[in-house]
């Protein structure tokens, strides 16, 4: 059962990998490199459908051939695992030897394939279905054992040539989600030794002996290939989708920075209702709509307001809020982001009962952005922040009050 949940779901996993891939595919039908990784993804994703127990003994009486699947899920195995590596040599390797390259990955897996076809006919290893245990319970046939020896040491090779190739080639790309994608293969392809080498240990020690890996080949092995599938399904695709989901999490960012800005802007626009040329969002279809559009107007119109409320801060209140925020422990960018807003509120309320104050631009605010409405944003958005919900603001407020009434 644990098999069939686990085979069925990694099926779906990398089958939803190459149907991503294939529309891509269907975009540039004659993109080389897109044609070895859909087929790399394809024949990676056909053994997971096939080595489910339910499956497997389906295809098997569809053949009239106990264990014919174990052959169909070697060799797709063996195909996918020399396209990954001649695609990453397409990447990674200077246009002079590619070719022979691939020619060399191309003869070793014709090689490979062709062997273990004759290999698996010769031993006669269909007597019955063995959907989980195929290779421990054949591993002393004559000619499976050899069956076995020629794929493993073609996973281990394949393995072992794609850590070093995604892992040399991460160092160097420049895409930031290709060079996250080919670190997920890499760690894939470490894990696929955790699959492939005790397979070749317990078939060297069945030779000497009753190898004790029984359970290691037949359970813990699986998983770990399992677990390889499926990191190479993210790994390999990653490129694609990661390009959009960084885009909808940066849309996400953007979302929030509008919201966490907006009480902000709402204050200052009620002091200042002239300030605002456009009218704000009327529904949160509006926003997602034209949100960059509203974010630049957002902060415009919070500068625009600023701008008149300067002439009226306190330098008093600049000092006040830097006690209070150290007494708090907070410096650097936060402490800045924090007097401002301690003086815009200070501002607004003093607005709003009639008493500004005209400290003539006694303030200390360095206007680091420099017109550059990206940071003039992210600064805005530090500040926000702070007049939202610092308790430093209504701490200060209440000390201003208590001058005033002393006064």
């Amino acid at each position: 059962m644990l098999f069939n949940v686990v085979y069925g779901m990694l099926s779906l996993i990398t089958w939803s990998a190459f149907a991503f891939k294939l529309r891509d595919l269907a975009r540039d039908w004659r993109n080389k490199e897109l044609q070895r990784l859909c087929l790399a993804i394809a024949t990676f994703a056909a053994p997971f459908g096939f080595a489910t127990p339910a499956v497997y003994v389906r295809v098997d009486a569809l053949f009239g051939t106990p264990n014919i699947t174990s052959l169909i899920i070697y060799t797709t195995v063996e195909v996918c695992l020399t396209s990954f590596l001649a695609l990453l040599v397409s990447w990674s390797s200077a246009q002079s030897k590619v070719r022979l390259r691939h020619r060399l990955i191309l003869g070793y897996a014709i090689a490979t394939v062709t062997t273990n076809w004759v290999l698996f006919f010769l031993g006669g290893a269909t007597d019955a279905s063995h959907a989980l245990d195929f290779d421990v319970h054949y591993a002393k046939t004559a000619y499976i054992w050899e069956f076995l020896l020629v794929h493993q040491t073609l996973f281990t090779v394949s393995m072992i040539g794609l850590i070093r190739l995604c892992w040399r080639y991460s160092k160097i790309v420049g895409q930031p989600w290709l060079r996250r994608g080919l670190r997920i293969v890499t760690v894939g392809a470490v894990t696929g030794l955790g699959y492939c080498l005790p397979k070749v240990i317990s078939l060297i020690w069945d030779k000497l002996g009753i190898s004790p890996l029984g359970f290691v080949n037949s359970v813990v092995a699986p998983m770990f290939a399992s677990i390889s599938a499926a990191l190479f399904a993210v790994g390999f695709t990653m490129p694609a989708w990661g390009v959009g989901l960084g885009r909808a999490m940066a849309w996400m960012s953007d979302y929030r920075t509008f919201h966490r800005r907006y009480p902000l802007w709402q204050a200052i626009t009620r002091a200042f209702p002239e300030v605002v040329l456009v009218a704000p969002p009327a529904s949160r279809r509006e926003l997602a709509r034209d949100l960059r559009f509203f974010l630049s107007r957002q902060v415009i119109e919070i500068l625009d307001g600023e701008m008149r409320l300067r002439p009226h801060y306190d330098p008093e209140i600049s000092r006040m809020t830097r006690e209070v925020a150290a007494n708090q422990n907070i410096t650097g960018d936060e402490a800045d982001a924090v007097a401002e807003a301690a003086h815009i509120a200070a501002a607004l309320q003093a607005r709003s009962t009639g008493h500004e104050a005209s400290g003539g631009n006694g303030t200390d605010f360095d206007d680091a952005a420099n017109g550059d409405l990206n940071k003039e944003g992210a600064r805005l958005t530090r500040v926000a922040d702070a007049f939202n919900t610092s308790a430093v603001i209504p701490a200060v407020l209440k000390r201003l009050l208590s001058a005033k009434t002393d006064a």
